[in-house]
This record gives C-alpha cells, structure tokens and sequence, in this order.
C-alpha cells in the first residue's frame, strides 16, 4: 500500500502547489456534500489462515456487489479539495477455499479522509483524488432463527479493522456552481484482514485473508454551499 500511495501523492503534491492562488474564488461555495451508489467488482483475495495457516494458494471468492458513500469536503483552492468520506461495500461470500456456505457476506465500512484535485474548466469538470483511513469489515456466513431475540441471525459472524487506501478518479457535469452529477471510479486497497469468527452451535475458528482489492464505479451527485 505504500507503493500505491507514493504514486499517486506525487502529481497531486505539484498540481496543489502549481493551483494554490490561481484564481480568486472568496465568493465561492467552498463546502461540496457528495453522495454515490453504484457497483462494486472485488478482486478475489488469497487465504492466510483457515483454522490454522493456508499455504496452498487458495482464495476466498467474491461476488460482484454494491457500494454507497457520501462524503462532506472543503475547497481550499478552485483546484484543491479535502474531504471525509464515510463508505458502505457489500459482496457475498461465495466460497472459502473449497467450503462454501449459503447466505455468506462480506460487509466493509470505509473511513477514509481524502485529497481530490479537479480542472474547472467548463462544464464538465475531471477529478482525481488519494484517499487514506481505515476499514471496518464483517464476515457473516447463513441465518438461522434465534428463539432467544424471536429472529434470525447468523451462523457464523466475526469482525476486524484495518488501515486502508484508496485511489478515486472521474468526471462530473457541473449544472451551475450549486449542483452536478457524474461518474466516479475508485480502487480501494486493505491491509491483511482476520476474522475471529464465532459460530452458533459448534467451535469458533480463525478466517484471514491478504489485503482485499475492490475496484468500484458509482454515480455521483453533489452540491455545494
């Protein structure tokens, strides 16, 4: 991961420092709320451990899924923004290694703090930005009912949290200096990931994967004030 973000850090450093006091924007909305949906494509991750070490080249299969984020920035330049960004990612489990389990789910909250770097000219509007923060995820596998709360739940559930990057990138059509729709791509990236799953009626057990990869596109709507 830090490889990824030397890369992208180092253009956005000089265009920052190239933009700083290009124009005068003071009269300017300066605070831009950004809301997106769309698709998420995971890349499968390589198992570490199932119950003990895995050595074999197995992976946990993922399906393509959902994403939904919004996000509050502040302008610093015409050309430079930084923003909060509070995501939600959902791809189900389709296999662990060779087990496979109905109703398995991967569930990943983002928390990431941004820097985006756009080119105001016009209408259509591009944007590339870097990313960094953390990553809460769950892994949840089949439901059964509980007669204890008189609902279902999973069988199996356990949870983690890990640093995380991300690299975003785009282009919105800007109605006027309010309101503007467009397309956002983004490639997040986390670190190793373990999950101490703790099963319903049977032993508990020890999921851990490489970093988890996952590739997105969402259509985005925003506003400024």
């Amino acid at each position: 991961m830090r490889t990824i973000m030397r890369v992208v850090l180092i253009p956005f450093v000089f265009l920052a420092g190239w933009a700083v006091g290009e124009e005068d924007f003071s009269s300017s909305p300066r605070w831009d709320v950004r809301f997106d949906i769309g698709g998420s494509i995971p890349q499968n991750p390589s198992l570490s451990e199932i119950a003990g070490p895995v050595t074999g080249g197995d992976t946990m299969e993922l399906s393509a899924g959902m994403q939904f984020d919004i996000s509050v920035g502040y302008r610093v330049t015409p050309w430079l923004a930084v923003e909060g960004e509070l995501g939600f990612i959902f791809n189900e489990v389709e296999s662990v290694g060779n087990w496979s389990y109905p109703d398995s789910a991967l569930n990943q909250m983002l928390l990431m703090a941004n820097v985006v770097v756009e080119y105001p000219r016009g209408r259509f509007v591009p944007f590339a930005g870097v990313g960094a923060g953390g990553v809460l995820s769950s892994i949840s596998f089949g439901n059964h009912y509980d007669y204890y709360w008189y609902g279902s739940d999973s069988d199996g559930s356990g949870s983690d949290f890990v640093p995380a990057v991300q690299a975003l990138g785009g282009v919105r059509y800007e109605f006027n200096e309010q309101w503007n729709v467009g397309l956002v791509y983004r490639f997040l990236a986390t670190d190793s990931q373990e999950w101490d799953v703790e099963w319903w009626n049977g032993p508990d057990f020890r999921l851990g994967v490489d970093r988890v990869c996952i590739h997105s596109i969402c259509l985005a709507f925003s506003g400024r004030f």
